[in-house]
């Protein structure tokens, strides 16, 4: 009889060791920057962020990455930004992108995305680059070329709020410029619209900053020249010049003054 007791509380120690033994290989951690995803049919899905049981057969759990992904935009040449003047300006931009731990965000990742997609870094490129893509075009072409790259961070501002919160469960973190500067005039296509405006534009500028220079270099000339402008004049205006602009110039200056007297 006694014997029978003992075997049976055996039995009772080791089937409840064997449970316990199952239920801790169920269990289920995670780092702090991820998330378990937790599936009990397609109506009942819960997030933890720590630990959870997760039971062969009954529940299928997903591991979803919450570390900053990047996302790489790079428009140059003839698929450049179209400013409001018509100038087209090569941009590369760099978006950080994250899920927040936030069980709405991470669901709404999990079931619109998946977590295996979700965790690949080329994934997440091919997904949100034409939006961030579109964003930059719209931004862009509410500024002026020199609006543009005198305030860089009015422009970055712009474009967060052009490419919004409906991330499909992502946030937009981040968005920085690495490069932001004129389309060569060779890569544009004149029989396009707005590259024509841009051309013209470009143009005139280079033509008048030409008179301007020509204007100032004869003002620089005539100056050298004259012996009854008083010093201090003189050097006024050579100060307003830029160092290195004065520099090219009056190396451009002595050797015309040496031609005229080699000729003279």
């Amino acid at each position: 009889m006694e014997t029978s007791i003992l075997l049976a509380i055996a039995g009772v120690a080791g089937a409840c060791m064997a449970c316990a033994g199952v239920l801790l290989t169920c269990y289920r951690r995670v780092g702090s920057g991820e998330a378990l995803v937790i599936e009990l049919g397609a109506a009942n899905t819960r997030v933890s962020f720590g630990s959870a049981l997760v039971l062969p057969m009954l529940h299928r759990a997903e591991v979803l990455d919450l570390s900053v992904r990047k996302v790489v935009v790079e428009r140059r040449g003839r698929q450049g930004l179209s400013c409001r003047d018509g100038i087209r300006v090569d941009v590369r931009a760099t978006f950080l992108v994250k899920v927040e731990r936030v069980a709405a965000n991470v669901l709404r990742v999990a079931r619109e995305v998946g977590c295996a997609r979700a965790n690949r870094p080329e994934e997440v490129q091919a997904l949100l680059e034409e939006r961030f893509s579109c964003a930059l075009v719209s931004s862009a072409s509410t500024f002026n070329f020199d609006e543009l790259v005198a305030d860089r961070s009015l422009f970055i501002d712009h474009v967060m709020v052009e490419v919004g919160s409906d991330l499909l469960g992502f946030t937009l973190d981040r968005v920085s410029l690495g490069r932001l500067e004129q389309t060569p005039l060779d890569q544009l296509d004149p029989t396009n619209v707005l590259d024509a405006q841009g051309i013209l534009k470009l143009t005139e500028r280079a033509t008048r900053l030409a008179v301007e220079t020509n204007g100032q270099h004869q003002q620089w000339v005539e100056l050298r020249e004259r012996d009854d402008l008083p010093w201090g004049e003189g050097e006024a205006l050579r100060k307003e010049r830029d160092p290195r602009q004065e520099e090219e110039l009056a190396l451009e200056v002595e050797r015309a003054l040496a031609s005229r007297t080699r000729s003279n």
